[in-house]
């Protein structure tokens, strides 16, 4: 089965096998290319497991974060092994490919472009739309939502803060904001934090 893996998705890594991760997502076991991971730092928790650590016969302990593009191509570009026409073409990049700009160097740039790391000259890279940063508070429309497995409920947006109360898989909540990959949430009166992953918006 595949699935598609949202920009900023918090997700578990289980193995890294040549430039491909196996990762544990949605009650979800896939892979995906490794240059698109970035790890997460959270302080841990020794009081409570995380439910996938009790559920799960193939733990995933390390949690990454799916990396977004920063900027898209104007034109139909070389991908070189460094910056400068001298050196040599790794791939053709299309127009209008979504990239990640790593190194800014003179009138070059190097670019995450699929597996690949390499080098385009940074007048044809557009930036694309701001997004809120990770760690921002953002309120959104109050929406239904119900929880996918039995979880930990949070006074805040990370595993190390207080646990609020245990929700069971199924329990409807209300979404009202969202930071990162953590989602506030309201039930029965009582405003708490759960990782977006263990939600499904109801329609």
């Amino acid at each position: 089965m595949q699935t598609q893996i949202a920009e900023g998705q918090e997700l578990s890594l289980v193995e890294v096998r040549g430039s491909w991760a196996q990762v544990y997502v949605r009650r979800m076991y896939g892979w995906v290319p490794a240059v698109y991971l970035e790890e997460i730092s959270v302080v841990p928790d020794s009081d409570e497991r995380r439910p996938e650590d009790e559920s799960s016969d193939n733990p995933a302990p390390s949690r990454y974060s799916y990396v977004q593009n920063t900027h898209a191509t104007t034109a139909t570009l070389n991908l070189r092994k460094g910056a400068g026409t001298g050196y040599p073409i790794i791939k053709v990049v299309e127009q209008g490919a979504k990239v990640k700009t790593l190194v800014q160097q003179g009138l070059w740039a190097q670019i995450q472009c699929g597996e690949l790391l390499g080098w385009v000259p940074s007048m044809y890279l557009q930036s694309l739309p701001n997004r809120p940063s990770p760690g921002s508070l953002i309120s959104v429309p109050q929406q239904r939502a119900l929880t996918t497995i039995t979880l930990n409920a949070r006074r805040g947006p990370g595993d190390h803060y207080p646990l609020a109360r245990i929700l069971q898989a199924d329990t409807a909540v209300i979404v009202v904001a969202r930071q990162g990959a953590w989602r506030k949430i309201e039930r029965d009166g009582d405003i708490m934090w759960i990782p977006a992953s263990q939600l499904r918006t109801v329609y």
